[in-house]
């Protein structure tokens, strides 16, 4: 069951870290989800109009900043993200997540700062934060991605990304129902 405190306690965190809280779109285009999605996984497309639901807030933001609604900065948002995954106890079909985000100031001193809070709000919730540890992920796409995880689940995926339009850091501020199956059940 999603634990919606653990998400509204991810906004006042990430906020204190200076992440501008706003509201994005729950759908995008084929051209915005094809930027992120995983090329062997379909579309989750709407008949009704051809948009995309999003597989991660990530989209979302892309989405406003091609559109020229949203200025480069540092932000955070509240999202369902729908994926074509295999379910278990820690893998949803459907689940909601606080991404982060940086457009503004694109470097690893910034991707730190990002893993490094998602870090430690994640200390806060654990009953072992000393077993969180944070991975380096190889890609073939040659981007650099990290995992946080405890005890091998991972918590959230973050990392550098480019597209022809934008430079961005991404990040998982919250997973929901994952982080509260992590406290529950680990």
């Amino acid at each position: 069951m999603i634990n919606y405190q653990l998400l509204a306690d991810s906004i006042n965190f990430y906020e204190s870290k200076g992440f501008q809280r706003i509201e994005t779109p729950w759908t995008v285009s084929v051209y915005v989800d094809d930027i992120t999605r995983p090329k062997d996984r379909p579309h989750y497309q709407l008949k009704h109009n051809d948009k995309c639901l999003v597989a991660s807030g990530e989209q979302s933001f892309l989405y406003l900043y091609l559109k020229e609604y949203l200025p480069k900065g540092k932000y955070q948002t509240i999202t369902p993200c729908f994926r074509y995954e295999a379910y278990d106890l820690y893998h949803e079909k459907c689940f909601m997540k606080n991404e982060l985000i940086i457009t503004d100031k694109v470097d690893t001193e910034n991707l730190d700062y990002v893993i490094k809070s998602a870090e430690s709000f994640f200390r806060t919730k654990v009953d072992f934060p000393d077993d969180i540890k944070i991975v380096e992920i190889p890609n073939d796409e040659g981007t650099i991605q990290y995992d946080i995880e405890y005890h091998g689940i991972e918590l959230g995926s973050y990392g550098i990304r480019h597209c022809q339009f934008l430079n961005w850091i991404y990040g998982t501020g919250c997973a929901e129902p994952r982080l509260s199956k992590v406290m529950t059940y680990l």
